[in-house]
């Protein structure tokens, strides 16, 4: 159940990306944005499928209390004691109004509204909301709204278009929004973060799996920015264009927003470092960290950088490749090639930042 949780979170996470960007691209006039049509089948299907993945995180709780208590103690005990099973049911009731209201054809603002609760009773679940309520309710609902809105609509503007009409108009009104949603993700991000991990601790953290999680998200969001710059400054005025490839590069944008989806949703399963050496006595430092250091990390512990060989040339490659990455706009290159780019920026960022550290 432990690998099987980060992914049903990360397929939520897409999910839910889905029906924000459709319910907004709803009050959008459709000469400025690309003809995009989805059954109301496949919105009850994107629903149910919400419901179902966002339900395996109550499921690994049942399975711990399954040892110690019988089922239907275990299911009342996850369902009506938790977090986590009280968000799984606010969540079910606003998705079956959000239901009736798309099977009566209501009001659309009425779809937004319900998807929003739903996206409140995240934020609701969320660690961080156990330890402060209204800094872990306000800002992971506000990050994950903003997330979902950026993303969705990317989703549906390029996976799901029947046509590549109006993408230069559908630029100018979405820009602006992509920028304010940037923002918010950032200002959210942050605090969210110093809520866990404390900012003189942020190294020590990459010696547990949640570190580990949390720089390859940081160092991910990079490619994601420089995508968004292209795509919503360099390329708004040459999106008509007949020979415009602007709905590939949106698409890459998108692969690697989730890509930042697939970091989180891993980190989500892992235990915050509140203490990092009683994180570390508790469970155990990250597998992958002592591989790539070489040794067995014993307490207690403290992350010091050092310029090294190995992780100064690292690091340089991983900014040769943001440069390869910029040639490839410049050049209008099929698109798997920037993408690979941001990959292989990624993983040598992240080595040299690794190779450059060691434990005193």
């Amino acid at each position: 159940m432990s690998y099987i949780v980060p992914i049903t979170e990360f397929i939520t996470y897409i999910l839910y990306s889905i029906l924000a960007g459709k319910f907004v691209l709803d009050f959008v006039p459709s000469d400025k944005k690309p003809t995009i049509r989805i059954s109301k089948g496949a919105v009850y299907l994107v629903i149910v499928g919400i419901l179902f993945f966002s339900l395996f995180p109550a499921l690994r709780i049942i399975t711990f209390f399954l040892d110690d208590v019988h089922l239907k103690t275990a299911l009342y005990s996850v369902f009506i004691k938790t977090a986590v099973g009280n968000a799984w049911i606010y969540s079910s009731m606003f998705a079956i109004m959000l239901v009736i209201n798309i099977y009566s054809d209501g009001k659309k603002f009425f779809n937004f509204f319900w998807l929003f609760m739903m996206i409140l009773s995240i934020g609701y679940a969320g660690h961080i909301t156990s330890m402060n309520f209204w800094t872990g309710f306000i800002f992971q609902s506000s990050h994950f709204l903003m997330v979902s809105i950026w993303s969705g609509i990317l989703f549906n503007v390029t996976w799901l278009a029947k046509d590549t009409n109006n993408y230069g108009r559908f630029l100018k009104w979405f820009t602006p929004l992509a920028i304010i949603c940037v923002v918010i993700i950032f200002i959210s991000g942050v605090v969210l973060m110093l809520e866990v991990v404390k900012l003189k601790d942020y190294t020590n953290a990459w010696l547990l799996p949640y570190g580990q999680m949390l720089v390859l998200k940081h160092i991910s969001i990079i490619p994601v920015l420089f995508f968004a710059f292209f795509n919503g400054v360099l390329m708004r005025k040459s999106a008509e264009g007949p020979s415009s490839n602007i709905r590939s590069w949106l698409k890459a944008e998108y692969i690697t927003i989730i890509i930042v989806f697939f970091f989180t949703a891993i980190m989500g399963t892992k235990s915050p470092p509140h203490n990092i050496n009683l994180t570390l006595q508790n469970e155990g430092p990250s597998k992958w960290i002592e591989w790539i250091m070489g040794i067995d990390i014993t307490l207690p512990i403290r992350i010091a950088f050092s310029f090294t060989v190995e992780g100064t040339m690292l690091m340089s490659m991983s900014i040769i490749f943001l440069v390869l990455l910029v040639i490839s706009f410049m050049k209008k290159t099929k698109i798997m090639l920037p993408i690979t780019f941001s990959l292989c920026f990624l993983f040598t960022m992240y080595l040299g930042l690794m190779y450059s550290v060691f434990v005193q």
